[in-house]
């Protein structure tokens, strides 16, 4: 089914708007041993990197990040080299960042970080991602760095601001309520491949995701075959009854 131009239908909007309530979790922020940023197409995750490294919420700054799905079409180099470079127009001192440039995935940023993180004397993280992404993004970095105190946060961005964005062009609108809606799925179902740490997922955000997925926004999301595919590449051992599609 073809999303159209679905972006001022009602029904669209409260959905999204009941999925960025639980995505965006809006902590407090934290004085960290370091900030990190994590990869993606989304430019002001540098700039808000900077802003905390100036204000003394980090002594280094880890950007995470290769080339995903969306930035190898649109960067000519690392996501991590290219937000390394807006920090450095932001002021922030070159020898202070610290890159990890060949993960394509979240999960990936935490895990390839790993060895960077080991060799300095880290307790506490400050990640910053997009608010939409702030509560899969802890999740993960809770099942893959169980040892280090985590905070998230994120640039400063309203739902409407969110949503004035998206309505500028159909296909973004509709690329980005899809990668929303699989991040739904993936709350429940990576969990269960050990990727992220559990959360609670409400009814009301199970319900949004059904009635956006129904209305065409399931590019992203991974159908039951594909769920089988995954426990045999990871060698998993996982029932059918625990599928989320």
């Amino acid at each position: 089914m073809s999303c159209n131009d679905l972006r001022y239908n009602c029904d669209v909007i409260s959905s999204l708007e009941v999925i960025w309530n639980y995505m965006k979790l809006n902590q407090t922020v934290h004085v960290c041993d370091v900030i990190f940023g994590c990869g993606c197409s989304n430019l002001d995750i540098p700039v808000t990197c900077a802003e905390l490294y100036k204000k003394g919420y980090g002594k280094k700054i880890i950007f995470s990040g290769g080339l995903g799905k969306i930035t190898e079409k649109s960067f000519q180099k690392s996501e991590a080299e290219v937000y390394r470079d807006i920090a450095i127009q932001h002021g922030v001192p070159s020898e202070d960042i610290l890159l990890e440039t060949k993960s394509t995935n979240t999960g990936d940023n935490f895990r390839f970080s790993k060895e960077i993180l080991e060799k300095y004397p880290v307790q506490s993280i400050l990640i910053v991602h997009f608010a939409t992404s702030e509560r899969r993004t802890l999740a993960t970095a809770k099942a893959i760095l169980p040892d280090y105190q985590l905070f998230i946060t994120s640039p400063e961005c309203t739902f409407q601001q969110f949503l004035t964005f998206l309505r500028k062009d159909v296909s973004h609108f509709n690329r980005r309520v899809a990668l929303l809606v699989g991040d739904v799925q993936r709350m429940i179902v990576y969990p269960q491949f050990g990727w992220q740490v559990k959360e609670y997922v409400p009814d009301a955000v199970i319900e949004a995701y059904y009635i956006l997925k129904k209305m065409g926004f399931d590019q992203y999301i991974y159908s039951s075959s594909d769920i089988l595919k995954l426990i045999k590449k990871n060698h998993l051992n996982i029932s059918d009854s625990e599928f989320f599609s």
